[in-house]
Parts: C-alpha cells; structure tokens; sequence
C-alpha cells in the first residue's frame, strides 16, 4: 500500500515540475488567431472582408422563412433554383433539374452512394458542364443526381471553388 502512495505521489511531484513548462494554450481563442485587419467570424459587429482584386461578383442571399437560403444559379443557360447545403458535399440535382440541363442518367448508373438521416440513398455521379455564382464561371462541376429529392442541393463541389462564402446573421454572402 505504502508503494502505491509513493508512485502516487512521485507522480504528482513530477506533473507540477513540468507544468509551468505546459501553460502555453492549445488552442487560440478566435479573436487572438485573427489575423490583423481581418475581422473574426464570430464578432457580430465586425465588417464582412471585402471582396478581392475589385473584380469580383458578390451574390448576398437572406434567409427565409423556413430559416433556409436559396439562390438561383445559371447552368449551361438554364436556371436552377438551389438549397445552399455547405454539409453536403456534392451538388445534388433533383431529376427534374437535371432533366433540364440535359443530363440524363442511365438507371444503371443509379448506385447506393448518399448517406441520409434515413440511411444509405441512391445516386448517380454526374459532371454539371457550368455553373455560374456570384459572377463566377464554375466549370466540370462534380454532382449527382437523387431520385425523389425534393430540391437541388449547392453542396461543396461548388462552394469550395468559390472565393469565400460567409453567414452572418440571416445574410449568406457567396464572393466569387
């Protein structure tokens, strides 16, 4: 009994020997990992970026009722309404919008590639030619298409190449 106290307190000894030697933080809080002149994302006060080189389209969608964003995007010259899922990781097409932009899947192609909150869905992988957002020509666009999804989804394939997309409040900001 008397050696497991000691290990115990050998332990202890040697842990607060070493601590002052451990105070630097693991991680920074987000105001200090700011870089300087740049607003942090969590400030509610703080100015958006602006937009870089001048050049480039900003496309601001407000939330709406049902707390979702929205945006109208042109592909190959039609327009797609889309749901702006930046959990997604694809671009998703309903049927019907695929339809539109001429893609039309082999029902071969349909595969069990999605994972839902209803378990595993299936999909077929498609390329979108070209979608432009906020100004910005997205070419070969990494999509699929969902039976019986009830609205296209603008998912990371798409967002990821934009130059920045930002929420703030009811406002999402896509700067291309």
């Amino acid at each position: 009994m008397n050696r497991i106290f000691l290990i115990a307190g050998g332990i202890v000894l040697t842990t607060a020997a070493i601590a002052p030697f451990l105070r630097q933080p693991a991680v920074q809080s987000a105001t200090a990992a700011a870089k300087p002149g740049r607003a942090s994302p969590w400030d509610k006060a703080a100015p958006a970026a602006p937009a870089r080189g001048g050049s480039a389209e900003t496309e601001e969608i407000e939330r709406d009722s049902r707390g979702q964003f929205h945006l109208e995007v042109d592909a190959g010259g039609e327009t797609v309404t889309f749901l702006v899922d930046t959990g997604a990781d694809l671009v998703a097409l309903t049927e019907d919008d695929a339809e539109r932009l001429g893609i039309r899947p082999d029902p071969s192609e349909y595969r069990p590639m999605l994972r839902t909150a209803s378990g595993t869905g299936m999909g077929a992988p498609v390329q979108i030619a070209r979608l432009t957002i906020g100004g910005r020509d997205l070419d070969d666009v990494d999509a699929v298409v969902v039976p019986e999804l009830p609205v296209s989804l603008l998912g990371q394939s798409a967002l990821r190449r934009l130059g920045s997309v930002t929420l703030r409040g009811d406002r999402l900001t896509i700067t291309g």
